[in-house]
């Protein structure tokens, strides 16, 4: 695993995302009560940004045409035949790591 520090956790709070780039991708962190995940910070269906979205009650929604993903898990709500990809991530000594290079040949 490649791990890059992402943010300090606590700059990251409950019910808030943020997009980043990583090692030249783009990628979304969120937090929500269950803990802190990370993703593609790219919609399935155009590749619009997450990050210019929003996060409501474990929903992530995108800005552009409103498809929508359990943040839990990266699946679509709706429509649900979708997905986004999820990265590696832990948190160590109250530090964000995540692994981006599991987003092969996509670049910010």
């Amino acid at each position: 695993m490649s791990w890059t520090k992402a943010l300090p956790l606590d700059e990251l709070w409950i019910g808030e995302m943020r997009g980043c780039v990583l090692r030249g991708r783009r990628v979304l962190l969120l937090r929500v009560e269950s803990g802190v995940y990370a993703y593609e910070d790219r919609c399935a269906h155009l590749g619009v940004p997450l990050s210019s979205g929003t996060l409501r009650d474990g929903v992530l929604t995108c800005g552009a045409h409103g498809f929508q993903y359990d943040a839990l898990t990266g699946q679509g709500i709706n429509p649900r035949q979708t997905r986004i990809a999820a990265l590696p991530l832990r948190v160590e000594d109250g530090d964000i790591w995540v692994d981006p290079t599991q987003l092969k040949g996509r670049s910010a």
